[in-house]
């Protein structure tokens, strides 16, 4: 049902005239509001009866010595004086949110990223941003490209053959990490110093959990396992790296994993270096986002990171290849 009478459709009314009838109301004088404003009073009067003549009402009384509010003039002050503090309360927080000091930021999140890496990093990025909320997505690496550009969200974790030659991101290096085979240390092949993809060729595959349309673990296998020769022949699956260790120390099959996402205390599970690419895991974001938080977080990230590789050349480069976890 329609109102009987609607509201009118100012064309006319600027904010300026509303900070100008505001500071009139305020001081009840068109001197000092003039003053206050930096304007010729002048111009105020002309002003305020613009606003009085387009909104079909008197705001004020005006005599030789005083000004006083009307009724209306009353009732309009408290919705003006509401709505300019809206504003600018509107304009402090969007500086923040420019300013990166409170806002959200989301994040896909990647089973390539250490696990002991992420956690840190976001407890030392809430305490530095309190204000600041960070989420966490699960999405596919193609998945994870177009979020971006959708802006559904804000940092990826990707790998370098994911992000190609793409011109519209900016990238950060987070790791290169050694891929590792993992064995039990029953298998045949556990303490040789090394060994040959291709070798493992009628080896069966413990493959991380993959989500439904997705394909992110097998496919890192076959880019792996094709060069070498050959298609891995999957076994069980594991909803974790944690998961996949345990199928491997108890003798269910072989895995292939960057070597610095595998926790470092892991009993039966030894790590034997191949003639696998090492692979180079990056921060991507897009380079037109304004991404204040984004820096922010980034900061956090490399400091983490310094703390995570200090003397980790060799970690880095598989020193704990050939070990025996736990």
């Amino acid at each position: 049902m329609s109102s009987p009478h609607p509201a009118p459709i100012l064309f006319f009314v600027e904010l300026r005239h509303l900070r100008y009838f505001a500071a009139v109301a305020e001081t009840l004088n068109f001197s000092r509001a003039a003053d206050r404003l930096h304007v010729a009073q002048s111009a105020l009067s002309r002003q305020i009866r613009h606003l009085e003549d387009e909104i079909g009402f008197k705001l004020f009384v005006r005599t030789t010595s005083s000004v006083r509010l009307t009724d209306a003039g009353r009732v309009f002050l408290q919705s003006t004086q509401k709505l300019l503090g809206q504003l600018a309360s509107a304009i402090t927080t969007a500086q923040a949110v420019a300013k990166g000091t409170i806002g959200e930021l989301n994040i896909a999140s990647d089973w390539r990223i250490p696990m002991d890496l992420v956690p840190k990093t976001v407890q030392k990025f809430r305490h530095q941003n309190p204000k600041v909320t960070v989420n966490f997505v699960d999405l596919a690496v193609a998945d994870q490209i177009e979020a971006l550009r959708a802006g559904d969200i804000h940092l990826a974790f990707l790998p370098d053959l994911a992000i190609g030659a793409a011109e519209d991101f900016e990238t950060m290096h987070v790791y290169t990490s050694d891929v590792v085979v993992v064995m039990s240390t029953s298998h045949p092949l556990a303490n040789a110093p090394t060994v040959r993809l291709r070798e493992l060729r009628k080896e069966t595959w413990i493959v991380g959990q993959d989500k439904p349309r997705r394909s992110d673990f097998r496919t890192f296998m076959l880019q792996l396992c094709r060069p070498a020769g050959f298609s891995p022949v999957f076994g069980r699956t594991a909803t974790s790296a944690t998961g996949l260790l345990t199928l491997v120390g108890a003798g269910e099959g072989v895995g292939l994993l960057p070597e610095l996402v595998i926790p470092r205390d892991f009993d039966g599970v030894r790590l034997v270096k191949t003639d696998c690419p090492p692979m180079k895991m990056y921060a991507v974001w897009l380079n037109k986002e304004p991404a204040p938080l984004i820096r922010r977080y980034l900061d956090a990230l490399q400091a983490e990171m310094k703390v995570l590789f200090t003397g980790s050349n060799a970690k880095t480069t598989g020193s704990r290849t050939g070990a025996v976890l736990g």
